[in-house]
């Protein structure tokens, strides 16, 4: 059965971005938008749950599916209802199909655009109660969002979110970076020396199994060992530094997948100092 939502679209709008949330992209932009949205339609009130410790910005990627829960930690917008978000990057011309089923409650779905609008929202397009969009993107963006909602207030439990697109152009490395055929998705860039001192490492052809391998000054010397490990048990990939050289380094790794890219620093080794400390990031990326 459709049910009229309006209200509460003009609400998630407002609630989301009208008071600040912890955002995992770090997006300085939210609390602006948020303010502005808040001028256009004054009085509907903050997000009830700011506060709360599950109430943040969660992110999710093309092809990817999250089984998580609605709690009452969870944001919960003026209505009571409560509400998980979820930030995606889009194309322009793209389409994305997304799912949203538990059977613990019903859903509510709700897809806003980069500025922030709601765009589209369904309650039961899905099985049952269950809920699906489908929706060709007309912006490119990294901001798309994503609210899963429950449609009665005060209803929480286990809930399976998908996010399926389609007709996206092939991603590319920026410039500067280099591939490795180790590993397909992804792009490197590696930057030696100090600043305004500095060289950009070069990928190695002769290399060790599964590793990346780069040099700097003396060609067929490498500096530095690149490698990515996993999944491993926590469900990451954990990028793995190994230098032989006292210099600065600094290492961008990209994931062309979801567009993420992690930039370590390993600072120089003092003169006479017999250690080479590298690095491992034991949460870089998601597969």
């Amino acid at each position: 059965m459709m049910r009229f939502r309006l209200i509460c679209a003009v609400c998630i709008i407002i609630c989301v971005y009208g008071t600040p949330l912890t955002s995992q992209t770090g997006d300085p932009g939210l609390v602006a938008r948020g303010q502005a949205i808040d001028r256009a339609a004054p009085g509907r009130g903050p997000l009830v749950s700011a506060k709360q410790a599950g109430c943040v910005l969660h992110s999710i990627q093309c092809g990817q599916t999250i089984n998580s829960n609605l709690t009452t930690q969870d944001c919960m917008l003026d209505d009571g209802t409560y509400i998980d978000f979820y930030l995606f990057s889009g194309q322009s011309g793209q389409t994305v199909t997304i799912n949203f089923t538990s059977t613990a409650f019903d859903t509510f779905l709700f897809l806003l655009d980069p500025t922030p609008t709601v765009v589209a929202s369904d309650d039961d397009s899905g099985s049952g109660t269950n809920s699906r969009i489908v929706y060709m993107l007309d912006q490119t963006s990294s901001e798309w969002t994503i609210g899963a909602n429950a449609f009665f207030p005060g209803e929480t439990g286990a809930y399976t979110l998908s996010l399926q697109c389609t007709g996206q152009p092939p991603p590319t490395c920026p410039s500067g970076y280099f591939t490795d055929p180790n590993y397909p998705g992804f792009c490197f860039r590696v930057t030696i020396g100090n600043p305004g001192s500095t060289i950009q490492g070069v990928r190695e052809s002769v290399c060790l199994s599964e590793t990346v391998c780069v040099s700097g000054a003396v060609p067929g010397r490498s500096e530095a060992f690149v490698r990515i490990l996993g999944p491993r048990p926590n469900g990451y990939l954990w990028p793995t530094i190994v230098r032989f050289t006292p210099s600065r380094l600094v290492i961008n790794i990209r994931q062309l997948s979801s567009g993420m890219t992690r930039t370590y620093e390993l600072d120089a080794v003092p003169p006479g100092t017999d250690d080479l400390p590298g690095l491992q990031d034991r949460t870089g990326f998601l597969p």
